[in-house]
């Protein structure tokens, strides 16, 4: 006869159900065994109710979708208690249980919900996978070790194009629950995404690009041009940019890249020669009116159906020139890359800033 006739059953999260103690029968302790992974349960007899073995049984039939709980009897009082990240499972539980413990056994129900947690290994490996242009970050502004059931999933970064954006929306939406999925990216293309992994590690500088209406000669500062309008690009360079050299180049939306300055036709790229001996801000013509290229010479573009999209306009500034010989007037953007790559990695001193602004294209 065992005194106090005990059982002890119990699961923590990710491991199988466990028990310790006794059982009045060998029906009931099959039974158990059913229910269970591990049981070192002994047969024998006590001061219990005559239906103990099929009221603990029929306690524990509930639990199979519970992923953590503990259950302690104690003769004929026992205590059930549990946790949940399912509000719907917690209500059908508390439903189970509405009467109390089956049968002869007296004792506490105690069932208690936990706030989900979305791991941020899982988001980090979402975001690895649809990683197709450099880094995507989602912060956390929280220190419990991942997203709680009110946190925003907000990613932030660059891909390559707007299919990745939407698979990166669908499988971040798929472990989300009811949290936010907050997409801060800017799509490029596969060709800027190419040059953007190739940039040197430089500041940014103070330098700034302007942008006109060619055909208008309107200031149009968001650098956003419809077919048929002709992009003029300036280049603003600070009162205290004095020396070095300027290279500004353009990646368009096909792949490559026009070299607005130096180029064949316009070599000289020092400061010193731009500024024309002028003081404070200096504006630098780099693409040109219709117009005024037809009699300089400098280059000049409209935008046509074939060229849609983001191109992005890069101003280096640099101690000294960045290349051996002059770079063609366009090539391909992985040509460049390698280019700059070479460059850096030859003298990654003489770099002294790094600016960019985005150029869109699109249809009216």
């Amino acid at each position: 006869m065992a005194d106090p006739y005990t059982l002890i059953v119990e699961k923590m999260p990710g491991g199988p159900a466990q028990a310790v103690g006794y059982m009045p029968s060998e029906t009931t302790l099959e039974a158990l065994t059913g229910l269970v992974s591990d049981a070192d349960v002994t047969l024998a007899s006590g001061e219990i109710a005559s239906t103990w073995g099929e009221d603990v049984i029929a306690s524990l039939q509930p639990l199979n979708e519970l992923e953590e709980w503990r259950f302690v009897v104690s003769n004929n009082k026992a205590r059930l208690t549990g946790t949940t990240e399912d509000a719907a499972l917690l209500t059908r539980l508390n439903a189970a249980y509405d009467g109390g413990l089956p049968g002869a056994l007296q004792g506490r129900v105690d069932f208690t919900f936990v706030t989900p947690i979305l791991p941020v290994a899982d988001v980090h490996d979402i975001l690895q996978a649809q990683s197709d242009c450099g880094l995507l970050t989602a912060p956390m502004n929280s220190s419990i070790g991942g997203y709680g059931p009110d946190d925003a999933i907000t990613v932030i970064g660059r891909v390559a194009e707007t299919a990745t954006r939407v698979g990166l929306f669908d499988a971040l939406r798929a472990v989300a629950g009811d949290r936010r999925v907050v997409l801060d990216l800017d799509v490029l293309n596969p060709s800027l995404c190419l040059i953007e992994q190739h940039l040197p590690k430089a500041p940014s500088g103070t330098v700034s690009v302007a942008f006109t209406v060619g055909d208008r000669n309107e200031p149009n500062p968001s650098g956003r041009f419809f077919v048929g309008e002709n992009p003029v690009i300036d280049v603003v360079m600070p009162a205290d940019m004095t020396s070095g050299f300027l290279t500004v180049s353009i990646l368009d939306v096909s792949g490559n890249v026009f070299h607005l300055l130096p180029n064949l036709s316009r070599p000289d790229n020092s400061v010193e020669t731009l500024r024309e001996g002028r003081d404070g801000e200096v504006k630098v013509r780099v693409a040109f009116g219709l117009d005024a290229s037809s009699t300089s010479g400098g280059i000049a573009f409209r935008v046509d159906d074939s060229s849609l999209g983001k191109s992005k306009i890069l101003v280096l500034h640099s101690s000294a020139p960045l290349f051996d010989g002059m770079r063609p007037t366009s090539e391909s953007a992985v040509g460049f890359a390698e280019a700059l790559q070479s460059s850096f990695e030859a003298d990654a001193g003489r770099i002294l800033s790094l600016d960019s602004q985005i150029l869109v294209t699109a249809r009216p």
